[in-house]
């Protein structure tokens, strides 16, 4: 971190053995953030409907699904465990991947983007539940979108600092 806060300090400049480090870190992040999208869907499906059904319950008419998966939401001791548990190591992988985007060669204005889509995405993708439940069912649209857009910007924030180590010209060092 201390190389980082170096003014024009670039990715593309780092050392072999820092590039290992970061690639491999990157794709090991990578790597658990996916698995956890994929077992997200998994659990609420990408379609308004699932969603709706995994975090309010069932509305099925069928007696058996009734006494399986009873018409309740989901308490709000789990949403708020759920929610706090991801929210703060989350936020903390997330900062770990835009600092390593700061220090490519974007400009700002890529750079804020990218922030915003990551953060933005993350924080809505962990709303959806709470406004599902407690304000109104058709909130579920928004997230199948939210985790699309999440697990974009989690490629996206890995791909670009990987572009940067291994295909930027280093003509600068």
């Amino acid at each position: 971190m201390r190389s980082a806060a170096v003014p024009g300090y670039r990715l593309s400049k780092a050392k072999p053995s820092v590039k290992v480090l970061t690639t491999l870190g990157l794709l090991g992040l990578l790597l658990g953030l996916l698995s956890a999208s994929a077992l997200t869907l998994a659990k609420t499906g990408l379609a308004p409907s699932s969603v709706r059904a995994y975090y309010l319950g069932t509305d099925s008419a069928n007696e058996l699904d009734q006494l399986l998966a009873p018409n309740t939401a989901r308490p709000f001791a789990e949403l708020a465990e759920v929610t706090h548990l991801h929210l703060s190591g989350g936020s903390l992988l997330l900062f770990l991947l835009c600092h390593l985007l700061s220090v490519c060669e974007l400009s700002e204005r890529t750079r804020i983007f990218w922030y915003s889509v990551s953060f933005g995405s993350f924080l809505l993708t962990f709303a959806c539940p709470w406004l599902i439940i407690y304000a109104s069912p058709q909130f579920a649209y928004l997230f199948g979108p939210a985790i699309g857009v999440f697990t974009l910007s989690l490629i996206g924030l890995t791909y670009l600092p990987l572009r940067e180590i291994w295909f930027q010209s280093n003509a600068a060092s």
